[in-house]
């Protein structure tokens, strides 16, 4: 809407709601939101999340002080991302806003997770298979309500696959263009700055471990489990046990 067209203020703002489960890449993506826009935020119970601020702790401080900068010639463009519009990882539902949905192959996803929990969090997990089993099941949960979303909604509905995050800036552009604003960095800036190799600190991370898709199958006890677990087929969201 041209400024001439209403009556307060300078700009107005976009705002959006994003869904992500569990180690889908959420805290990546959200790197890149920085570098992208001027993103604003309210009080919520989130924004002294002691987590979250040691996942930053992992990252090369230049890299996100490149990120927080902004071109002279961009005028600013405030954009209000709501990451928990139903509650923390929660499942995707229709709102009156336009909705960005991040999805991350799931055999990758849950292994990460499985790490995460055992050796970040203190996690005792009895049954492997058991828990791969429950695990599984939210995310088709989470996916099956995201991909129907979409159907509903192609329109306002954007959904991002981590894997192409990784491997050009173009999935940043197609965010840009989603929510409809000039960026204040250049995606393929935004890009070269949040390479796992650049971004991130040397030596041992819990949470920024790798991003590698294919790190679990070097394990061969939980690769065992997982053909025990009898999960199924993840295909139909794009996904292979085999990709």
């Amino acid at each position: 809407m041209d400024k001439d067209k209403y009556f307060f203020g300078t700009r107005l703002g976009r705002q959006l709601d994003y869904y992500a489960f569990l180690r889908t890449g959420s805290h990546f993506l959200w790197n890149c939101f920085t570098g992208l826009f001027d993103l604003v935020f309210f009080e919520n119970e989130f924004v002294n999340d002691k987590e979250a601020m040691q996942r930053q702790e992992e990252l090369e401080p230049i890299a996100i002080y490149a990120l927080k900068l902004r071109s002279d010639t961009v005028p600013y463009q405030p954009v209000y991302i709501n990451a928990s519009p139903n509650g923390l990882h929660g499942q995707p539902q229709n709102g009156s806003n336009p909705t960005i949905i991040l999805i991350r192959d799931p055999y990758a996803s849950i292994y990460s997770l499985y790490l995460t929990a055992c050796e970040r969090w203190g996690l005792k997990i009895d049954d492997t298979i058991v828990w791969i089993k429950e695990n599984f099941y939210l995310y088709r949960k989470f996916y099956d309500k995201a991909f129907q979303l979409y159907r509903d909604n192609p329109e306002k509905v954007l959904i991002v696959r981590f894997e192409l995050l990784k491997t050009n800036h173009e999935e940043l552009q197609k965010i840009v263009d989603f929510i409809d604003v000039t960026p204040k960095l250049k995606p393929e800036y935004v890009f070269w700055w949040t390479r796992f190799d650049r971004i991130t600190k040397d030596g041992e991370r819990t949470f920024y471990r790798s991003g590698d898709n294919d790190f679990w199958k070097e394990d061969k006890t939980w690769k065992d489990a997982l053909e025990k677990a009898e999960v199924g087929d993840f295909s139909k969201y794009g996904y292979s046990i085999n990709g």
